[in-house]
């Protein structure tokens, strides 16, 4: 259900190109076989959420109507990289930091550059070079 209504909010939220990239991170964090499945579900709604503060209208209020627990909001304070307070390698290794405590946000970032990574088209070497240094700070 939580998944389900995750990607409902996408929909609603995001512009088309947006949206797609959230649906290809949910399905590589959905078909990733090394996400314990105890966290597997609120990785795939996480995916699903992972750039709406970033990129839309979306407030904390939407997220908490999915999940009773605060988690996702939690999880999306992590994952939303707030450019005014951090350069992007900092916001990369306040995400390595936080990996035990929450590690759906770290699946998710790797479930998010690898789908950065696999778009050929749109693909420059000053991106390729972000998220290859990103990863080797997560990994």
């Amino acid at each position: 259900m939580m998944i389900a209504k995750a990607e409902e909010l996408a929909k609603h939220f995001l512009d088309e190109k947006t949206y797609l990239h959230s649906q290809r991170v949910a399905t590589f964090t959905e078909e990733n076989p090394m996400i314990p499945p105890a966290i597997k579900k609120r990785c795939i709604a996480l995916a699903w959420l992972h750039d709406l503060w970033e990129d839309s209208s979306c407030t904390s209020k939407e997220i908490l109507d999915l999940d009773s627990g605060q988690q996702l909001v939690t999880y999306m304070t992590y994952i939303t990289h707030c450019i005014q307070e951090k350069t992007y390698e900092e916001y990369i290794h306040y995400i390595k930091e936080v990996q035990e405590i929450y590690p759906e946000v770290w699946w998710v970032k790797l479930a998010d550059m690898k789908d950065h990574l696999s778009q050929r088209e749109t693909l420059t070497q000053r991106l390729k070079d972000k998220y290859t240094n990103a990863l080797a700070i997560l990994l």
